[in-house]
């Protein structure tokens, strides 16, 4: 817990949290577009993440996450290559997954 009850995702979840959101609905779409049943999906994230950086402590860590892991347990009637080679389209279609991995431009504004 981080300056909070622990009484919901902080942001940084709620990133994870769209990640996997993405990446199953992906994976679902494509596996009907491709006639394949999916009995069960469940994607873990996990991240690691320095807090000196976004408690102002260090500037020499990033203040955002180093890696990313994601697994993908799948329970379906298609070959393990059939899987696979779906989850890499899943990825390089994933508007979400391109959003982590490539710097986006952002501008903010303060109205005060």
């Amino acid at each position: 817990m981080l300056l909070g009850n622990n009484a919901g995702p902080n942001a940084v979840e709620i990133v994870l949290a769209g990640l996997a959101s993405c990446l199953a609905v992906g994976f679902a779409y494509n596996a009907a577009a491709r006639g394949i049943r999916i009995d069960a999906l469940t994607l873990g994230l996990a991240g690691d993440i320095d807090l000196h950086g976004f408690l102002g402590l260090s500037d020499k860590v990033r203040p955002g996450y180093r890696d990313i892991r994601v697994t993908c347990r799948v329970k379906s009637d298609a070959s393990r290559e059939q899987l696979m080679e779906m989850f890499d389209y899943v990825q390089k279609t994933s508007p979400v997954l391109d959003i982590v991995r490539n710097p986006v431009g952002v501008s903010v504004v303060l109205e005060a």
